[in-house]
């Protein structure tokens, strides 16, 4: 799953959904005075009705192909902290081919989040559904299970000594992707034990070889900067109304080998991704750069532009609403 957030009713809604300093649960990812926007490389920990249409990335991989991917993803709240995903990819690869990515469908759940101290944590589940993604653009035929923990931080909380410190914020997450099936095990005939002088046809015995499928940790973090929570909460932002609405963000994101990669070579990949967002009442644009941290990650610095839609601020009393409500 991916994304959540929200500008103008922050101050209400949190002020709507607190005891004792607990949010109740809220729609985008909102905690106190804090919004935590949509990230690209990796999932925010907030629960919303929303919808990522396009996603478009260019990037060279560590061949030398060039790969263009265009995604969309749709999440929908079940309760007000239940969400459901589903997601995929189109991809086409220089040279290579084209084709879509494996469907992935996800649930995520909003734990807790804590209001004076803008912390917000989130649990959730994301199923990579083998063979349908076509095998020329890299989709597995094996499916993949990852869970994974997400969280906020928003340093808000800091004393006066540190006030130009409190629109930052970091965002993190954390899975482990298990492969389903764990192995997998190929037949065949092994022509060098037949036994001709038995019957016309031969006996010959069977090769049973057995392929392990691969474990991946995802893990990243993002660091905010968000000019809005500036200029509404530490000091006025003189100039263009845009750049109120603008939050430099630096992202990372990386996937290490686990298990069952003996003899492969593999190592950690990832990359950097600096880049802005632009944050209006019922959308959001973000562009960024990608940067690999290494040769196995790619050639050449490649981009992510993103286009999302806050369905629960554009649709409040139907599409953009939970399932079941409390009211």
């Amino acid at each position: 799953m991916k994304l959540k957030y929200k500008l103008g009713l922050a101050g209400a809604l949190a002020g709507a959904a607190t005891l004792g300093g607990v949010s109740l649960g809220l729609s985008h990812a909102i905690v106190g005075d804090r919004i935590f926007p949509v990230t690209l490389a990796i999932d925010d920990p907030g629960v919303a009705d929303e919808l990522s249409l396009p996603t478009f990335a260019r990037f060279t991989n560590a061949d030398g192909s060039i790969e263009t991917d265009i995604s969309f993803e749709y999440d929908k709240r079940i309760t007000k902290d239940f969400a459901l995903s589903i997601a995929d990819t189109w991809t086409h690869v220089h040279p290579g081919g084209d084709g879509f990515q494996n469907l992935q469908l996800g649930a995520k759940y909003h734990l807790y989040s804590n209001e004076p101290h803008e912390f917000m944590l989130s649990v959730g589940v994301n199923v990579g559904v083998g063979g349908t993604g076509a095998a020329r653009v890299g989709a597995a035929s094996f499916s993949t299970i990852t869970p994974a923990v997400f969280f906020g931080k928003g340093f808000g909380d800091l004393p006066d000594s540190l006030m130009w410190l409190r629109p930052a914020a970091i965002t993190g997450a954390i899975g482990v992707g298990f492969p389903e099936p764990w192995k997998k095990s190929v037949i065949g005939i092994d022509t060098t034990s037949c036994d001709v002088t038995m019957t016309n046809s031969g006996i010959c015995g069977f090769d049973v070889n057995t392929t392990h499928n691969p474990v991946f940790l995802n893990w990243g973090l993002t660091f905010q900067y968000s000019l809005p929570y500036l200029n509404a909460h530490v000091r006025q932002i003189d100039g263009p109304e845009f750049l109120r609405s603008l939050t430099p963000i630096v992202e990372a994101a990386f996937q290490s080998p686990v298990a069952n990669f003996a003899g492969t070579g593999a190592k950690t990949t990832g990359t950097i991704n600096p880049g802005i967002i632009y944050s209006a009442d019922t959308y959001q644009v973000t562009v960024e750069a990608m940067v690999p941290v290494n040769k196995a990650s790619g050639k050449h610095v490649g981009v992510i532009a993103q286009l999302h839609f806050f369905l629960d601020d554009i649709f409040p009393n139907s599409l953009g609403k939970p399932l079941f409500s409390e009211h």
